[in-house]
């Protein structure tokens, strides 16, 4: 591949991720969409950039993207915020996912048995069970809360997302790895995904401890976080090799957990506790590093979606199911545990799919032996549709619904005061 290609991506990504970023601020639309559409223009609009000959891009940016996405939720997952705050927001996302894979597994094995088996519809399931943080700020950003009920609703929603993001990852690589063991009986596919999973969890707090320990010792010197991200990929690496595909990205998850939580961790396996980590200044710098990646990752589905308005409308229609899922999920949660009226409403508007689901929509691309599915592409080409369709709606349609709710509710109060006071 040409390096004046790579260059000028690269750059044209940065430049457009500021454009998207204005625009955001004009017009409440969020960046992640208006990325998605330069994609879309410069691709297969104006075909300026041929994906065919992108394609070989497509492992470094989801191996990127993947193992970033899982450093970052472990970095934001508090233990001690999680275990007092977690039920409400681990029951709706729990349900919500569960339903919306058996519901979307179920639909799509039906409607469309030519393009998805069962297991394979359960796998796209999988892949749009979580939300976006993202439009979750979006959404309390423009309905106007008070601070209090704010507060409450973005602890709860923002650790739901947390958790379905880790959620559909790890849920998304065990299909995968049922999909390739189709001759294995269940119980020996289950036993090899456990031991994908203490493997990966094993990696990546062993790793975690240890590089806590080197981040103390060089404590204030330049160049920490860069390390840290090396340390990363080689978490990834050796999860890979020592538990098998899937080990590597959940070592990245419980790596961050690790460095986040260390001082609790250590005091429940009895470890060094005077360690200090500058966890500021690493999701500082975590930060600025995944702003390029997640830039890039929108502009580049976009550069490699097919236009085909059959699949958009069927994309459509499946965000269209995701909202009545997300309604029924709130309700059926609401018996499990207790939801304040603020919580229920802002919980039945958003149901935003984002980043994760587009990256775990590229995953099918990179098994070896690509025979296992009916159609590698279907997964992103109806992803697109559905990620650009719930952040519109969580962005722009949700808050005017909120409003409407809050104008009605006093005028319905009045009205049943007046007519009490004329029966008396």
């Amino acid at each position: 591949m040409d390096a004046n290609i790579i260059v000028m991506l690269i750059s044209l990504t940065l430049f457009l991720a500021y454009i998207s970023g204005m625009l955001y601020t004009k017009t409440g639309v969020p960046d992640n969409i208006w990325l998605i559409g330069f994609g879309i223009l410069f691709g297969p609009i104006t075909r300026i950039f041929n994906f065919s000959a992108l394609s070989e891009l497509i492992p470094f940016v989801v191996l990127m993207a993947l193992n970033l996405l899982m450093f970052e939720a472990g970095l934001n997952v508090d233990l001690k915020t999680f275990r007092e705050s977690m039920r409400k927001s681990g029951y709706l996302g729990l349900i919500t996912y569960i339903i919306t894979i058996f519901v979307v597994g179920n639909a799509l094995a039906y409607f469309m048995p030519q393009t998805f088996t069962l297991t394979e519809g359960f796998l796209f399931g999988a892949m749009i069970g979580g939300t976006s943080t993202s439009t979750v700020l979006s959404l309390l950003g423009c309905i106007g809360l008070n601070s209090n009920d704010l507060g409450e609703c973005k602890l709860f929603l923002v650790l739901e997302s947390i958790f379905t993001d880790s959620l559909s990852i790890v849920t998304t690589m065990t299909l995968l790895r049922i999909l390739q063991m189709p001759g294995i009986p269940l119980s020996e596919g289950f036993k090899d995904i456990v031991f994908v999973l203490m493997v990966g969890s094993l990696v990546g707090f062993g790793i975690g401890v240890l590089w806590v320990q080197v981040l103390d010792f060089a404590r204030n010197r330049p160049f920490n976080y860069i390390m840290t991200l090396a340390i990363l990929f080689v978490c990834y690496f050796v999860g890979e090799q020592l538990g098998g595909p899937g080990a590597g990205a959940l070592s990245g998850l419980v790596f961050g957990v690790t460095m986040t939580n260390y001082p609790l961790l250590a005091r429940r396996f009895n470890l060094k506790e005077n360690v200090r980590v500058e966890r500021r200044r690493l999701r500082a710098f975590h930060e600025e590093i995944t702003f390029l990646i997640k830039s890039f990752m929108f502009f580049f589905v976009g550069l490699q979606l097919n236009l085909s308005l059959p699949l958009f409308a069927v994309g459509l229609g499946i965000a269209t199911l995701l909202g009545a899922l997300r309604y029924l999920s709130v309700y059926v949660t609401s018996y499990f545990t207790e939801l304040s009226e603020v919580e229920v409403k802002v919980a039945r508007l958003e149901f935003s799919n984002g980043l994760t689901a587009l990256v775990l929509a590229q995953l099918p691309y990179l098994v070896e032996g690509t025979g296992f599915f009916t159609d590698t592409g279907i997964y992103l080409d109806l992803i697109v549709p559905i990620v650009i369709t719930t952040a519109l709606f969580g962005a722009l349609v949700g808050p005017l619904i909120y409003q409407d709710k809050i104008q009605i509710l006093p005028e319905m109060e009045v009205e049943s005061i007046d007519e009490g006071l004329k029966k008396e």
